[in-house]
């Protein structure tokens, strides 16, 4: 099993420090992505480009941390607090950030807001 707490931390920081080598190197190369801009991706050069793209326009970070798992460590849902700013101001929201793992590496990457 997966230490799913460490690799989730290890992923808010990245994403926190926009650091995206840090997070590619936790996803499998062929990551699926949805909830991250537009439909959905796979491959880690186009989770690079759709955080570059969002982060461009949210300057968003993540706190508040609550990592929740399944017992074999295979699927992890991270409950955030996500802050950021936008041409019309500052804002705060909920987002869940689903990790789907396989031997201890990302291959799906979900943002879900909250409403």
């Amino acid at each position: 099993m997966a230490n799913t707490e460490n690799i989730a931390h290890a992923v808010i920081e990245a994403l926190n420090a926009r650091d995206f080598a840090a997070l590619a190197a936790k996803v499998n190369e062929d990551v699926a992505l949805s909830g991250i801009g537009e439909g959905s991706d796979n491959g880690r050069e186009a989770l690079r480009e759709r955080f570059v793209r969002h982060f461009a326009a949210n300057d968003e970070t993540y706190q508040d941390a609550l990592v929740m798992s399944d017992p074999p460590g295979n699927t992890v849902a991270i409950r955030l607090t996500a802050r950021g700013n936008l041409a019309g101001g500052s804002y705060s929201k909920e987002k869940i950030l689903l990790l789907e793992l396989e031997d201890g590496v990302i291959t799906r990457m979900a943002f879900f807001t909250g409403s």
